[in-house]
């Protein structure tokens, strides 16, 4: 593989900034996000993050691939967001159990699958007792923590957590498909996780964690949806792009959970404005999930016209997908979709470029944007969407309450299909262009 430039980020946004951000709309100012509503998103978000940069942790260590070491140390900084936000909730000594326990489990799940790698049963066992052990230790002190919660609770939630990331050691046994689907299912089961510790952390501090009517609303809901799949797209993209670099064996598994949670977003979409609109969402999607593939096999391959190529699509993807949201939903508009949309794709082709080079300390800091940007994403869809549509998704309190009356629910997704399904995909493009996603440092 040759050493190609890398091409730089436009944006550095940090885990918290992302999300916080307001709401891209067309009107309005957003209403305030309330106390236990931040909660809830942030901790569901960093949680799911730390399972999907375990799997990476897991997928590199049995491999003995040479990003380990950047892998590792993003998940150790995920480690230490999560450390942080306990401390503020609970105090430095809360935080420092917090730490030591928190970091043991992590280790002992690397232990585990390095022992499975290399055919060493007791070491594998060893790590399989550690992490029981750790799962009733953690238990006690989440149900001294929060003793709104029930201990069998707190129990079920960690101990579920920890037997699906033992099933990420199917990358050792070659189970791609099964491996990945682990990393999923876990990802998914952290969103759990973080529901469970919010409600406790509000139970407990209501007077400072307010708002959990607002928390736990649909609108919220939505917002939290949409943060899952959207995360989970980024780190997907992220995975599935190395692993064609890399040649990996496992490059098509990927790429199948790629795809599967491509699948999710649109009947997400699907619910909200119908079959229709689920056909042309999923169409205009898998355009750039393609374009990335075809992006980073021209890497492997030195075929530099073939990635200028992918690059025009990404480019071409990023103004006809926002003009085709903006004809959906009156509270979002083209110019700031585009600005979101291509600071998206950036993200990943960037991280892309950092891997081809051997810079994984770069690819995995970039792929952190992705994920914390991607948050900024779905706050602005889910507060546009509840804002149309608030009979179906009512107390927006991430979103903007409409300045004009509303159409009965029925009649505006009607017209929302129609538009729809009327947009045309504007083909026209200068080709003197340059795509704006192709910036060579």
């Amino acid at each position: 593989m040759r050493s190609l430039p890398r091409r730089t980020s436009l944006f550095l946004l940090p885990l918290v900034a992302a999300m916080l951000a307001t709401p891209v709309v067309a009107r309005d100012e957003p209403l305030a996000e309330a106390p236990a509503t931040a909660l809830r998103v942030a901790l569901a978000r960093a949680l799911g993050e730390h399972a999907l940069l375990l799997g990476e942790v897991v997928r590199s260590g049995i491999a003995d691939a040479p990003d380990f070491g950047a892998a590792a140390a993003s998940l150790e900084a995920n480690s230490n967001d999560l450390i942080a936000a306990i401390e503020d909730v609970y105090g430095d000594e809360a935080g420092t159990e917090f730490a030591e326990q928190w970091r043991n489990h992590v280790a002992y799940i690397v232990d585990y699958a390095r022992a499975r790698a290399g055919g060493d049963e007791d070491a594998a066992q060893l790590a399989s007792d550690q992490l029981a052990r750790y799962v009733a230790d953690f238990s006690r002190f989440l149900a001294d923590a929060l003793p709104a919660l029930p201990p069998d609770a707190v129990e079920g939630l960690i101990g579920e957590h920890v037997q699906q990331l033992q099933h990420v050691a199917s990358f050792d046994e070659n189970d791609y498909g099964g491996a990945y689907s682990a990393i999923r299912e876990t990802y998914a089961h952290m969103f759990d996780v973080g529901d469970g510790l919010t409600t406790g952390i509000i139970g407990l501090y209501p007077g400072r964690f307010t708002g959990r009517h607002s928390a736990f609303s649909p609108a919220t809901d939505l917002r939290v949806k949409l943060d899952l799949q959207l995360g989970e797209h980024s780190y997907l993209a992220a995975m599935a792009m190395r692993a064609v670099l890399r040649g990996a064996e496992d490059a098509d598994s990927a790429a199948d959970a790629l795809s599967a949670n491509s699948d999710d977003l649109r009947e997400t979409i699907g619910e909200v404005y119908g079959p229709e609109a689920r056909t042309a969402f999923g169409r205009l999607w898998r355009t750039h999930v393609i374009a990335y593939m075809a992006y980073v096999t021209a890497l492997e391959d030195d075929d530099e016209a073939a990635a200028d190529a992918a690059l025009e699509k990404l480019a071409e993807y990023k103004t006809d997908f926002s003009a085709y949201v903006a004809e959906a939903n009156p509270f979002l508009t083209s110019v700031a979709l585009e600005a979101l949309i291509g600071a998206h794709t950036d993200h990943l082709v960037a991280q892309a470029d950092a891997y081809a080079t051997g810079d994984y300390e770069a690819s995995y800091q970039l792929g952190r944007e992705a994920y914390a940007h991607a948050g900024e994403i779905g706050r602005s869809l889910a507060g546009a969407i509840a804002a149309q549509f608030p009979q179906l998704f009512p107390d927006t309190s991430v979103g903007v309450r409409p300045a004009t009356p509303v159409v009965p629910i029925g009649a505006a997704v009607l017209a929302v299909i129609a538009l729809l399904a009327g947009v045309r995909i504007m083909k026209a493009r200068r080709a003197s262009t340059p795509p704006a996603a192709r910036r060579r440092a």
